[in-house]
């Protein structure tokens, strides 16, 4: 019995279609709508999805049998020929894949078969088919078909329809590994594109809204390997794999299930979507996490459940296509290699392969799960694992259990491969794929394949730690120092970089259970080092990075690092210069590893400032007083020594300084004070207001400096321009004197880069047109697709700051288009002033920290006052 024969359902309903004789579009538009809902009834009843396939992939057969029969002549018929190629060639049809079509001819078509060759294709796309479609002649197939990758790749899985049955076969001995892209050819072109798709899709599957369909273990992988076996063996199926003895029977089942649970979330997506959809956006994962049985009422463990067995399924497809790939290349390019080298007692080298010496080594010696890694690490020229050797670890890979992570010996060797000058982001990487890293490390199994449903991370939570671990060792390599020369300065200068390793490894281990990961971590990096031989400061310095892995990236991007109050905070947690080094380089490899989107010159400027006055805070311990009074005559020797050389006298600068007060003179940098006083100085009230546009020394981020009357609305006007200026503002800083304000802006354009040269002008003049004409209205926004799959409440808190008379009002919300302006508009309409303001987007969400007053400078200290304030700025940002 057929497959089809299978689902006579189908069948039934077909049959009863023509008896209606179905002559116009709208009779076959009907009845692939009852056969589509078909379709959906039996896949929810449990059918079979690869039967589900070829059922669809049959309806479209018959269709498009009885349409060219109807509609193409006899004659041509025979000089003429229907082929199924692509998904449809391969009888992987989902609900709504394209219909790719080869339509062959025998020669060049007369002007009456060119007519009813365009009916055909017209019929299809009236009736509601979505084709893809070429025409051409013998020849023009085999002239393009020598010359293009994807066209031989087409013509290599088609199948016949209808029509000449003869000239399908003539195609056949045209394209034949004898006479174009012969086997070898093949397979190596197939390797570099699958090269350059990994690339193109991030070089991983384990992102929060992957391609099931593009990346590594994806389908595209599987079908890759088909169509290597098809050249290879003639035949377009996976049993051909295991016929051969290429898998072994557990690695065929494991292939298969793998399959058919992507085809299953692709047919879902396709249904979902109703449209040819292969990513697993957040729009998507919900619905499918409850079509999948994941029922949990909290949406984001459904998800997150969900997602788990999809990364699992992944990661087995990709440590298998991986073996396959390896196996077909020795098949296929018949590759011989050189004369083994033994490496020890165990191991034999094959070029730049790596082999055991037995396939009983990993039974008789178990040692070598671990110590083969090394070995990899130490041998120059090694690139890679036999995959016959690949096979047996992961058939051993149970060896490594509570007895084996015991041994004195198999610590060291772990130890010993963080330790290498080269190669361990390389084999921990591969350590993970073969999951030897989740067997030595249990509390790592839990984190592969796990998914953070969130706003910040863009990886799976072992692909994160990977990332991570990746940064930590660039800082070491000539690469690394190009890209960051200061962190690769702090790197040399650490007495043991194995410890930063083993932070990153364990960072986020505790992901995913109840409570503090950052505590719940800590104790498992504490209990691993000590029982590695590490000593009681060494275990303790890793353990006190895991627990603090936060608070310096939360202190950077989240206070004010200009106030020496915070720094002595921050640095009492620190306590020696070591554990800010460590920890310095801790959370820049962490950020960069969360999101690439993340990382910019201005989080950099702000951890590099932190970083050095919390070593200067340690270096001097001045107390806080003192340090302040310092400081303030430190900035104001240097900012006189230069505006003395410009002109300016002592006098005028001081008594713009007393004016603007020493909160100002905190805040601000020697350049700013300077160029703020260059500004001020030389301009008079007839020409407010001042706006300026510089860039800091490092070239990180645009400031731009306004000064002008504040009639109540500057900031709203302000923030508003800069929103239509497409401008992102990533710090400010206010200072207010009498009727004036003073804004330093730290902003980004687009992509965060700096604002183009060409543009700077015209910043300039929009900002000072906007603040000085009657009434500005802030342009309309759109919520971003990303965040209408996450449910971010508007939090406000208050505290008040009595040493500055101010109230310090926190603001937590999803970051939108127009929040700023939105804000704005809500002080100026309750009569409040912002004094300060300290503006933080992190991804899709916004941390900001305003300091404001009433209009008469008095802080918000009633209770039902703030409960208002809260109510107003909710409301407002509502979309």
């Amino acid at each position: 019995m057929s497959v089809f024969e299978q689902t006579d359902a189908f069948i039934r309903q077909y049959q009863a279609f023509l008896k209606t004789e179905p002559s116009r579009p709208p009779h076959y538009r009907h009845y692939l709508n009852q056969a589509r809902e078909l379709l959906s009834q039996q896949f929810n009843a449990g059918l079979d999805i690869r039967t589900l396939l070829h059922a669809h992939t049959h309806v479209i057969d018959n269709l498009l049998k009885d349409l060219w029969e109807h509609i193409l002549p006899e004659a041509a018929n025979l000089n003429a020929t229907l082929i199924a190629v692509g998904g449809y060639g391969r009888r992987e049809l989902h609900p709504q894949s394209d219909i790719d079509l080869l339509i062959l001819l025998k020669a060049t078509p007369d002007p009456h078969c060119s007519e009813k060759l365009g009916q055909f294709i017209t019929m299809l796309w009236d009736i509601g088919l979505e084709v893809g479609h070429s025409v051409r002649t013998l020849p023009e197939c085999e002239a393009v078909a020598r010359q293009d990758l994807t066209i031989i790749t087409n013509l290599i899985e088609s199948r016949y329809v209808t029509g000449s049955h003869d000239l399908f076969e003539a195609l056949n001995k045209i394209i034949a590994p004898e006479n174009m892209w012969s086997s070898q050819e093949f397979f190596l072109a197939k390797l570099e594109e699958q090269k350059q798709r990994h690339i193109k899709f991030g070089d991983t599957s384990y992102r929060v809204e992957p391609n099931l369909k593009e990346g590594r273990g994806g389908l595209r992988d599987i079908q890759m390997i088909t169509w290597i076996i098809k050249r290879e063996y003639g035949q377009l199926s996976l049993q051909e794999l295991h016929e051969h003895q290429l898998l072994e029977p557990g690695e065929y089942s494991t292939l298969q299930r793998g399959r058919a649970f992507l085809w299953r979330i692709r047919f879902l997506l396709h249904e979902i979507t109703k449209r040819k959809e292969d990513r697993l956006l957040f729009d998507y994962q919900y619905t499918l996490a409850q079509a999948f049985g994941y029922n949990d009422p909290n949406r984001n463990i459904a998800v997150e459940a969900f997602m788990h067995q999809y990364y699992r399924t992944i990661t087995e497809l990709e440590r298998l296509t991986e073996v396959l790939i390896g196996v077909l290349r020795d098949k296929v390019l018949m590759l011989t290699y050189p004369a083994p080298v033994m490496l020890g007692e165990h191991y034999q080298r094959y070029g730049s392969y790596l082999a055991v010496n037995s396939p009983d080594t990993f039974i008789l010696y178990p040692t070598a799960l671990l110590e083969i890694f090394l070995v990899m690490q130490i041998t120059q020229g090694i690139t890679s694992l036999t995959p016959d050797t690949i096979r047996l670890i992961r058939r051993n890979v149970h060896r490594i259990d509570n007895s084996f992570r015991q041994q004195a010996r198999h610590r060291q060797i772990f130890r010993q491969i963080l330790q290498q000058k080269t190669g361990i982001t390389f084999v921990m990487r591969l350590m993970n794929r073969l999951g030897i890293l989740a067997a030595y490390i249990p509390a790592f199994a839990s984190i592969v394949g796990r998914m953070q449903y969130d706003l910040f991370h863009v990886y799976t939570v072992d692909e994160h730690t990977l990332w991570v671990l990746r940064n930590l060792r660039n800082y070491s390599t000539p690469k690394g120092e190009k890209e960051m020369p200061f962190c690769s300065q702090v790197f040399r200068n650490l007495q043991k970089p194995e410890l930063l390793y083993l932070a990153g490894l364990f960072h986020d281990i505790a992901k995913g259970r109840n409570g503090d990961h950052s505590e719940l971590g800590a104790k498992d990096a504490y209990e691993f080092c000590r029982e590695h031989n590490m000593d009681l400061h060494d275990a303790g310095i890793v353990s006190w990075l895991v627990r603090n892995h936060l608070i310096m990236s939360v202190t950077a991007q989240r206070k004010d690092i200009s106030d020496p109050e915070v720094i002595a905070d921050f640095a009492d947690q620190i306590v020696e210069q070591s554990r800010l080094d460590y920890l310095f380089l801790l959370t820049i490899a962490d950020i960069r590893g969360t999101n690439p989107k993340l990382w910019n010159g201005w989080k950099e400027s702000l951890l590099h400032e932190l970083y050095h006055a919390t070593r200067r805070y340690l270096q001097a311990r001045i107390p806080h007083s003192r340090q302040t009074d310092s400081l303030v005559s430190e900035k104001k020797r240097a900012a006189l020594e230069r505006l003395t050389k410009e002109g300016f006298s002592v006098d005028e600068c001081e008594s713009l300084w007393d004016r603007l007060g020493e909160e100002y003179l905190l805040q601000h940098s020697v350049e700013s004070i300077c160029w703020h006083a260059e500004c001020l100085l030389t301009n008079s009230e007839q020409n407010l207001p001042v706006v300026q546009l510089s860039e800091t020394a490092s070239g990180n981020i645009n400031l731009v400096f306004i000064y002008g009357h504040d009639k109540g609305d500057l900031f709203f006007r302000v923030a508003a321009t800069m929103e239509q200026l497409n401008l992102n503002i990533v710090q400010a800083r206010l200072v207010s004197i009498d009727d004036h304000d003073l804004y330093t802006l730290h902003v980004l354009g687009s992509n965060n880069q700096l604002i183009n040269k060409d543009d700077e002008e015209y910043v300039i003049q929009t900002l000072k047109h906007n603040l000085t004409i009657p009434e500005i209205v802030p342009r309309k926004h759109h919520r971003p697709r990303i965040l209408r799959n996450f449910d971010i409440p508007t939090r406000v808190y208050f505290r008040q700051n009595s040493e500055r008379h101010l109230t310090e009002m926190e603001l937590r919300t999803g970051d939108m288009p127009g929040l700023l302006s939105r804000l704005g508009a809500v002080f100026y309409e309750l009569d409040l002033t912002v004094r300060n303001a300290l503006i933080t987007t992190l991804g899709e969400q916004a941390e900001d920290v305003f300091y404001i007053t009433w209009r008469d400078g008095e802080p918000i200290t009633e209770t039902y006052d703030q409960e208002y304030i809260r109510a107003r700025i909710t409301e407002a940002l509502k979309l």
